[in-house]
């Protein structure tokens, strides 16, 4: 601790030093009380040990001029005197010295009340921290508290604010300087929001300081105008170190507008479950009308497809009716052979008969001679080597003509299925062989069917769906085609699909109408020449295939669709090795027959 003696005598002031030094302060020295006076403003020393009566400026008037002095901390002074009546005593302490010791001095008694000024402004130290501390806590309370939107106000027994928070403040009209010790309720009538509720809030008030109950409640009222207030208040009593309430501090919350949404919200619910019940009766006629669309649907796809199978039957029909009528043309052309084999034959039994009848005789007769020279001359005119060879080849056309009609039998039942329906790994080749099978007729005359198909995976799902897919698709490729065109068909794999590309050479899409081409029930055929279905049904089967189709088409140029099924995970690793022959080249007619 720095130490200033003030000591005229310089006897005195060595012996002060030396004890102080000795105790293990810093020690000042000063032989007036002006000296003094400017060492306390220059170091301010916080400990000051002076003489009473010095020249220039005494004991008394330097302890006067640093109480007068508010600069740094509180200096603590003990006096010096040599006087010892009672009446120096009090006007020593009057001056504002905090302890005297009389000369001469004990060196053990200036220790102690040394060490007692220690304590003191120890002491101070603390209460400065604390204060500051407090003054700290206090501001930093006033700025939480003032950034509230809440009205928080304190008020004695006496209903007179104590306390008040700025909302408060603002709501009232009056400045927070003035507010402390005004009545709360008088003030409260001045806040347009907050005077409706008075009548419920005094009461509130008055029980947490009569009874000191805490509470929260709802309070409301309406102005003249009849404009309702609604504020969210709690209130909290504060008692003293005996446990008496002294204040109570009463939190407002502005909640009108949330207790007008609530209304409003309650009011909605109420109209919601109204409009939820009408909701479900519409559902519910919703449910039935939907049942009876789905029936109506899978009448129209049946529909669409029968209609599709019976477009094709005249083409069925024709290709029934061509190796139909060269087996016939060749069966009766095999039937004239045969009766010319078996004039033949009735000669060589002749022959044979006269050889048999003249066996005992050496000469043949001479008619013997002339059915040999007859059935020689029959041969030469039938050419029975041809005939012979010729037989087999007939037999052959035959055979071919009815494996050919067992083929389309077979892949019009395969295409069909009646009854079949259901999920399986299917081969995409052999579907679109089938199908091409099937739709020739419709094909054939109009276009060239190029075929590429690849060694693609196999794919889950329903055979004779996905060859109606084809089937439109195809169909509509040859329809595109005024004259003569092209179709291309390719299929691959493409990562974890199969991908069928169907392009054709045909008259195109306009723009315009592209994303509207699997919309049910549009066309652009003319009237009684289509439903609109078609491509719906295949967009939907591909759909519920989870794949994907897709058109890219160009007026004059021609369209494409290209359709991709995920690929059997359990086939992936194995491509279909063994794939049916492709379809027939649809331009080779037989040399035979129609």
């Amino acid at each position: 601790m720095k130490i200033l003696i003030v000591e005229d005598d310089y006897i005195s002031r060595s012996l002060l030093k030396k004890m102080l030094t000795e105790m293990g302060h810093e020690v000042l020295e000063a032989h007036n009380g002006r000296q003094g006076w400017d060492l306390l403003q220059k170091h301010q020393c916080r400990f000051t040990i002076t003489d009473w009566m010095m020249p220039e400026l005494d004991g008394v008037e330097l302890c006067n001029r640093v109480r007068a002095s508010s600069a740094g901390g509180y200096v603590y002074i003990i006096m010096l005197t040599a006087r010892d009546q009672k009446k120096d005593l009090v006007h020593v302490l009057n001056s504002g010295a905090d302890d005297y010791i009389p000369k001469p001095f004990d060196p053990g008694e200036l220790r102690a009340r040394v060490a007692t000024g220690l304590r003191v402004l120890s002491l101070e130290e603390r209460h400065k921290t604390l204060q500051s501390t407090l003054i700290e806590s206090r501001n930093k309370l006033r700025i939480v508290f003032d950034a509230l939107q809440e009205l928080v106000v304190a008020v004695d027994p006496q209903l007179r604010i104590v306390s008040a928070n700025r909302a408060f403040v603002s709501a009232v009209h009056v400045s927070l300087d003035k507010v402390v010790g005004q009545d709360c309720l008088a003030l409260a009538e001045k806040a347009d929001s907050l005077s409706p509720c008075l009548p419920e809030l005094a009461p509130v008030l008055k029980a947490a300081l009569a009874e000191g109950r805490s509470c929260n409640t709802l309070i409301e009222g309406r102005d003249p105008s009849g404009r309702s207030s609604c504020y969210q208040a709690a209130c909290l009593p504060i008692r003293d170190e005996h446990g008496q309430v002294d204040q109570a501090v009463v939190v407002l919350k502005d909640v009108t507008e949330d207790h007008r949404k609530t209304e409003e919200i309650q009011a909605l619910n109420q109209r919601l479950l109204e409009t939820a019940s009408q909701v479900e009766a519409k559902n519910s006629k919703l449910k039935n009308a939907l049942k009876r669309l789905e029936e109506t649907q899978t009448q129209m796809v049946q529909s669409e497809k029968m209609a599709s199978i019976g477009q094709l039957a005249a083409g069925v029909a024709h290709e029934i009716n061509n190796p139909t009528g060269f087996v016939s043309s060749n069966l009766k052309t095999l039937g004239d052979y045969q009766r010319d084999v078996i004039a033949l034959l009735q000669h060589y039994r002749g022959i044979l008969q006269a050889l048999h009848d003249g066996r005992d005789t050496m000469a043949l007769p001479p008619d013997i001679t002339d059915r040999i020279k007859a059935a020689a001359a029959l041969e030469k005119e039938i050419d029975l080597d041809y005939l012979m060879q010729d037989m087999g080849e007939l037999i052959e056309d035959c055979r071919e003509g009815t494996e050919r009609i067992k083929k389309i039998v077979l892949d019009l039942k395969d295409f069909a299925h009646p009854g079949e329906d259901t999920i399986q790994t299917t081969d995409i080749n052999k579907g679109l062989a089938s199908t091409l099978n099937v739709v020739n007729n419709e094909i054939k005359y109009k276009a060239t069917v190029h075929q590429e198909f690849g060694d693609i995976a196999l794919v889950r799902g329903y055979p004779q769906q996905l060859n109606q897919v084809f089937m439109n698709v195809l169909v509509n490729a040859a329809q595109a085609i005024e004259k003569k065109g092209e179709i291309h068909i390719r299929t691959r794999n493409v990562d974890d699909q199969v991908e069928i590309t169907i392009r054709d050479t045909g008259c195109g899409i306009a723009e315009e109408n592209l994303s509207r081409i699997f919309d049910p029930f549009f066309t652009t055929k003319e009237v009684g020449k289509g439903t609109g279905l078609g491509m719906n049904i295949a967009y939907n089967i591909i759909q519920k295939h989870r794949g994907h189709i897709a058109v890219q088409s160009k007026v004059g140029q021609g369209t494409t669709f290209t359709i991709r099924l995920p690929a059997d995970r359990d086939q992936a690793e194995a491509p279909c090795a063994d794939r049916e022959a492709a379809a027939p080249d649809l331009e080779k007619e037989s040399d035979r027959g129609a």
